[in-house]
């Protein structure tokens, strides 16, 4: 009896309209996860030994202190990209002198170094 109770109750549910209008949206998405491949991609990304081996590429220590510096570095990022936006004077080669005194400019360039050496060395 009781399983009857729950058939009427996903019946009485399948008459809702948004009901209806979700399982028509979720057997669109499924039929076109299905056409473009995808479908099959998914289902094998939920087999444990797959989800396994994405946590060990995925969690390492260069990841996990590029996690932990994510803040800042958006932050970096944000203000580079204002500074790019907005127009620049051309400084010269004086202008590029002077610069190197603030001492912003001057822990910028040695980062930008820093930087540099890591991406030629191997």
């Amino acid at each position: 009896m009781a399983e009857r109770d729950e058939l009427m109750e996903v019946i009485d549910k399948l008459g809702q309209p948004e009901v209806r209008e979700a399982l028509v949206k979720a057997v669109d998405l499924l039929a076109n996860l299905e056409r473009s491949g995808l479908l099959d991609l998914l289902i094998a990304l939920t087999d444990e030994d797959v989800v396994k081996r994405i946590v060990q590429l995925v969690m390492t220590t260069g990841t996990m202190k590029l996690a932990d510096n994510l803040p800042e570095l958006l932050d970096k990022l944000g203000a580079i990209a204002a500074t790019l936006a907005e127009p620049a004077e051309p400084l010269g080669i004086t202008g590029l002198l002077e610069s190197l005194k603030d001492p912003a400019v001057a822990r910028g360039l040695s980062r930008l170094v820093t930087v540099l050496r890591a991406l030629g060395g191997d």
